[in-house]
Parts: structure tokens; sequence; C-alpha cells
């Protein structure tokens, strides 16, 4: 290693130092003053203009927090992603996401539109982190996109290399050419080359930057296309991660699912339990409880009571939909579980926002018929 490298990673090492502590300094502060105004008598509290301005400061501390995170993000060394390797299909992956960013967006000038691939794309990637960096690239683009389509595909791509085997292709067409070179900029750019001061855009372009490094992380990259007669574009590449033989031996076996039960009732739990023996179940008493699990850990499925004390079933899942809305989380399936005639289920369903459900008392042929419909679109092609 040369003096000046070594050099440089002392100072990337100080920045990180320093934003840690920056960080935890503005965290503190953050919370405190936010601590007082939650403290304000109820008349105060309630005035709609001093709503409207907590609201505006808490969408500034937000925005200053994160920066500090991206800042500390873009000169730390990568962090191994901390979800699993799975195969899932990056076009269904991609669809759901630009749905809750059009569905979050404020400004209705700008939207994103798909071109749904008419094949199914599947990748073997880590899920989670993908679908972060998905979200967090194309919201960065709306908010660079005043007015105008962003339009995005997908596909997939082949390759020789040794530790992969081909995988799939985000292309992101602005309707601005000129942001299209920016963005490959900041997904491309080097630490040790970034000039801050004369950087545009700012935080949005440090988001896009931080993205860029976690993307190499996962062994991807961004690429622009110019071609005649098509609008210029920005491609990123999501590359299959291998298996080796003993991976492929393990998750050829039945794979298991990540259920949340929600359910106040100990005898309806313990029945429905037995059903779900072969699965890897996580109980939550009330709908609050079950709306911050969702938060903490990602599951494949929710089975939602809908008659319960505190919070029901019904509130709950909006409660979850909002939130993944408003993070740009992927959309959990929820089924609910109730003795409600069928109609009043199907009308409530729909305006909650869940995926299904099932009747009380719970048969198991109807909860695995869910079960195994929903392994199907996690199966592995070994």
């Amino acid at each position: 290693m040369t003096r000046e490298n070594e050099k440089n990673n002392m100072t990337n090492a100080a920045i990180v130092d320093i934003l840690d502590l920056l960080c935890n300094e503005a965290r503190n502060s953050v919370h405190a003053t936010f601590g007082v105004m939650d403290a304000l008598p109820p008349a105060a509290a309630a005035d709609s203009g001093w709503k409207a301005y907590v609201e505006i400061s808490r969408s500034s501390a937000d925005r200053l927090l994160a920066s500090i995170d991206d800042f500390r993000s873009f000169y730390s060394d990568p962090a191994p992603a901390s979800d699993g390797v799975e195969e899932f299909d990056l076009g269904l992956c991609l669809a759901e996401t630009i749905e809750l960013l059009n569905l979050a967006s404020r400004n209705p000038a700008s939207v994103i539109r798909l071109e749904a691939p008419a094949e199914p794309l599947p990748v073997r990637q880590h899920r989670q982190s993908v679908e972060n960096l998905l979200a967090r690239i194309l919201d960065s683009v709306s908010k660079l996109t005043p007015t105008g389509e962003i339009c995005v595909s997908a596909s997939s791509f082949s390759s020789d290399a040794a530790v992969l085997c081909g995988g799939a292709r985000v292309s992101i067409a602005p309707p601005d050419s000129g942001l299209a070179e920016r963005l490959l900029n900041w997904l491309n750019a080097d630490p040790q080359q970034v000039n801050f001061r004369d950087l545009p855009d700012m935080p949005i372009s440090l988001a896009l930057m931080v993205a860029g490094k976690g993307l190499g992380a996962l062994g991807g990259y961004s690429r622009i296309v110019r071609e005649a007669g098509v609008p210029t574009h920005v491609t990123t590449h999501f590359p299959s991660i291998i298996q080796d033989a003993d991976q492929r031996r393990q998750e050829s076996r039945p794979s298991s699912l990540n259920v949340l039960l929600t359910e106040d009732n100990d005898e309806s739990f313990a029945l429905s339990e037995l059903m779900l023996r072969k699965e890897n179940v996580a109980r939550a008493r009330d709908g609050h409880e079950a709306v911050e699990m969702v938060k903490k850990q990602r599951f494949d499925i929710v089975v939602m009571d809908i008659h319960m004390g505190g919070m029901n079933g019904y509130t709950a899942i909006q409660a979850i939909r909002d939130w993944e809305t408003q993070t740009a989380n992927a959309r959990t399936p929820i089924v609910i579980l109730s003795s409600d005639d069928l109609e009043t289920q199907r009308q409530s369903a729909a305006r909650s926002g869940c995926s299904g459900f099932l009747r009380k008392p719970l048969r198991a042929n109807d909860l695995s018929d869910v079960l195994d419909r929903l392994k199907g679109t996690h199966s592995l092609a070994l």
C-alpha cells in the first residue's frame, strides 16, 4: 500500500468517526426536541398551524439524519448484505416498488412508468438489498424529475464469469438525457474523487452515490446506453449468485416460510400453529404488535385475525400498507382470518389492501393451498 493510499484510508477512517459522532449528537438533539413538542398541552397540539410546523420540522430532521447516514455509508467499507440469498422475480419486485413509489409521490406531474417484462426475470441475489437499492435509485430519479415520465424496463442478461450465471438488469430512462448522464456519474462515483462543493442536487446525488456503492457490493454495475432512436438510459445490472453444491442440496428440500400469525385467542393460535408446524411461525397477540413486528422483520406472509381487542385486523393491515408506502418497502402478502360472511370479507379485504382471506374455523386444506401458492413464487430453479 502506498503512502498516499495510507493517507486516504486514515482520512476516511477519521471522516467515519466524525460522522458517527455527528449522527449520534443529531439524533439525540432531534429526539429531545420532538419529545418536548409531544409533551405540549392538548390545545397546542391540536392547532393546525402547529401541526404543520411540527410536520415540516420532522421532515427537515429526517433529511438531515439521512444525509449524515449517507455520508457515513459513502466513506465506510461496504457492509455485507444482512439478508440471505434467494431466487426471486426481479420484474415482479420492480413492479411492486414502482407502484409504491408512485403512490407515495407528492408530485403528480412526474410518474414512473414500467414496461412490464413479457416473462419472469429470475435472479438469485440478496432480495431485500436489491429492493432497497431499486427504491433508493428510482425515488432519487423521481425527485430530480419535476415533470415527465421516467420509463423503466427490465430484461435478463447472460455471463460467462466463474461465480456468476447471468442475471437481470433494470433500464432507467429519464425524460432529460442530461439526467441520465449525471445518474451514471453518481452511481459510479469514486469517494476519493468527489468534490462536494461543486456537487449539484444534494443530498439526492449523495443518496445515488451510496446506492452505486451498494450495487457494487452485490457484484452489480451500471452502464449508459446511447442508441439512435432510443432515449438515453442507464442500466443497472444485478448478477445472479451461483449456488455451491452444498447450497443446492440444502435448498432442494421443501422450503419453510416465515409466517406471522396474529391471533389473540390461545386455543385458536394452538390449532393454527399445529397446521403450520412445517413453517417458521411467529405470533402477534393484537394488531398493534403485528404492525411493529412487520416493521422489524420481513415475513413471507401474515395471517391476520380480524376481531381482536385493541387494534383490529383491518386497521392493522391499513397501518402496515401505509408504512410500506411511506418507506418504499415491498408489500407483504397478508391474508385475513375471519368468521364474517364472504361478501363482508371481500369488501373489507379490498378496502384494507390484503392479499386474500380465509374463513374461521380454519381448515388445513385451505391454509395449505395459500402457502403452496406462495412457495411456488419463491421456488428455486435448481
